[in-house]
């Protein structure tokens, strides 16, 4: 079990058309990658509830694709789902890991989330309240790849995966943040993200060293970031996999407070 901080954020979107009927408080629970805080997640179930946000989002990754069992991350789903709130679910790339080495486990495990009323956002959006939209974007899985392998996406593959965006207030889970700039061309309002897992050692001035591409110093390490229209948040993540190092860069609940 490890010990986790909840961090505050603000959003100021008091010059967007439809800003009024934004949620007022978001929670941001990514990359949980089957960890446990407590021996059901209760100190994380806990923490949300107090927080009692209006929305929460998973931008990804709440599995581990190399556990043959995500019994962790369905619990977890089942009990967020007795909070009361929508729950927004997009795709990281564990989840798209899971999705093409055992397509059928997937399916299943798919199948009983969708029951729980969790909404599983891969490629769509949902409408939240009037003019806003809550989507995931499941970008090429070749653009998680490292060095001369990965893809750089471009707005064409956004228009590809997600070719019917929504015209209104669109917040949009994004599970990569490198491809910010492609994520504002796109015209996401605010984005979500994660993947980085802080840097995983996070250094006084310099911010996280090294992505899971191998960058040292990635730009979109954790926290917030503004790109013309657009905000991005990008959780340190409340789990870990293989490298399962982090200094100075305690697991993050995400708390976003939209300012209206």
């Amino acid at each position: 079990m490890r010990s986790f901080v909840t961090e505050h954020y603000e959003a100021d979107l008091s010059g967007k058309p439809y800003s009024a009927n934004v949620p007022e408080k978001i929670a941001v629970v990514s990359d949980l990658h089957n960890t446990l805080h407590g021996t059901r997640n209760e100190k994380l179930l806990e923490a949300i509830r107090s927080e009692q946000p209006d929305v929460i989002v998973i931008p990804g990754d709440l599995v581990t694709n190399a556990s043959k069992k995500n019994r962790v991350a369905y619990t977890f789903l089942k009990d967020l789902s007795e909070l009361g709130m929508p729950v927004y679910y997009g795709v990281g790339n564990h989840e798209e890991k899971f999705r093409k080495r055992d397509p059928e486990r997937f399916e299943k495990y798919l199948e009983a989330v969708k029951k729980l009323g969790i909404i599983y956002l891969d490629n769509a959006f949902a409408e939240y309240s009037d003019g806003v939209f809550f989507g995931g974007l499941t970008i090429p899985f070749d653009c998680y790849k490292k060095g001369p392998q990965m893809h750089r996406l471009t707005i064409r593959d956004v228009h590809n995966c997600i070719p019917n965006v929504p015209d209104g207030l669109r917040f949009v889970m994004c599970h990569n943040p490198v491809w910010f700039p492609v994520y504002e061309e796109g015209g996401f309002d605010v984005v979500f993200s994660g993947h980085v897992h802080g840097g995983i050692i996070r250094l006084p001035f310099f911010g996280g060293l090294i992505s899971p591409q191998w960058k040292l110093f990635p730009k979109y390490d954790a926290g917030k970031f503004a790109i013309g229209n657009s905000l991005m948040f990008v959780s340190r993540g409340l789990g870990s996999h293989t490298i399962r190092l982090r200094f100075r860069n305690k697991p993050e609940l995400m708390i976003v407070h939209c300012k209206k």
